[in-house]
């Protein structure tokens, strides 16, 4: 960094000065204005100190209706962002005895109902949002995830097909009506919705569910367009280890002692990954007999809102048919 001289000031830079100061002191004296209802809904990435904000807010009795709701509404959404959804629940409960048409209230109780794995009340708070906000693909997306936990792939995919319809780039969507086409044994529909959804949003993950579909509907490039689809992503480290298993390029032995981690989070999770891939890989096999344990340990392990979850229940109750 080069140095600054240590001259003095021109005249005009003398008025610069003044204005800049003038200004950093308009700016304290705004921040010192700021309430905690301002500090609550503003704050971002700071959980801890937004919820001391929101609770200070809420707690003083000034705030009614309308606001009040919002108070508790920011309040859940900082709980959430800390995993604790039965707190972030309780405050959207608030929110929502309050005002009972606060849609986004409903969507995000939604979410942490499915946080939980608790998939019956997930719907039933994505359908109060979007009797609220029909025009939320949001919305309908997330409930459709809910139904294909419960194996409602029909059900799953009008959501899907409603919130395509809302949004036709909505690459999340796309990925999850080709989840509910390949839990239903329709690959290569599957394969026709993984591929623009993996256009839309890249990454690595996507490309193994898409390999796996292609696999499973008999594609003979299902490997070439793995290896080429992950090559810029490989090195980053996890999932790479899975791509390369799949590529024939690691054994089983290296992709297990590659989830493991020093954080234990870290470990569980990508151990949880490590059970559903490596099940699948047997499934392509025909080797049902291995991969079930593999799928009842992905179950298990896995966090509830988890791809790899929604996946390891879809095939067990596939294979226990």
């Amino acid at each position: 960094m080069t140095p600054i001289s240590p001259v003095a000031p021109s005249a005009h830079t003398a008025r610069f000065i003044v204005v800049i100061a003038a200004f950093l002191g308009a700016a304290s004296a705004v921040q010192a204005q700021q309430t905690d209802a301002d500090r609550c809904a503003a704050l971002s990435g700071q959980p801890d100190l937004a919820i001391k904000h929101c609770t200070s807010a809420i707690q003083s009795g000034k705030a009614q209706g309308e606001e009040l709701a919002k108070l508790h509404y920011n309040r859940g959404i900082e709980w959430a962002a800390k995993g604790e959804h039965a707190r972030a629940i309780a405050d959207y409960d608030a929110a929502i005895r309050i005002d009972p048409k606060f849609a986004e209230a409903y969507f995000n109780r939604g979410h942490a109902w499915a946080h939980r794995g608790d998939p019956d009340r997930a719907i039933a708070d994505y359908g109060a949002s979007i009797r609220l906000n029909p025009k939320d693909p949001a919305a309908l997306a997330s409930r459709a995830a809910e139904w294909l936990l419960k194996g409602e792939h029909a059900r799953a995919a009008e959501d899907f097909d409603a919130a395509l319809r809302l949004d036709p780039k909505n690459g999340g969507a796309l990925f999850g009506r080709g989840r509910a086409r390949f839990y239903a044994g329709d690959f290569a529909g599957a394969v026709s919705d993984m591929e623009p959804a993996l256009k839309i949003e890249p990454n690595s993950y996507s490309s193994l569910w898409l390999y796996l579909a292609r696999k499973r509907a008999g594609n003979g490039d299902a490997d070439e367009k793995l290896d080429v689809e992950t090559r810029a992503d490989r090195a980053a480290g996890w999932p790479g280890p899975l791509v390369l298993f799949f590529l024939g390029r690691t054994d089983m032995a290296s992709v297990q002692a590659a989830a493991t981690d020093r954080v234990s989070k870290v470990q569980s999770d990508q151990l949880c990954e490590a059970n559903f891939y490596l099940a699948h890989w047997h499934l392509l096999r025909d080797e049902r007999d291995r991969a079930l344990p593999l799928l009842k340990q992905a179950q298990a392990g896995c966090p509830k809102d988890f791809l790899e979850y929604e996946g390891a229940v879809a095939e067990l109750r596939r294979l226990q048919r």
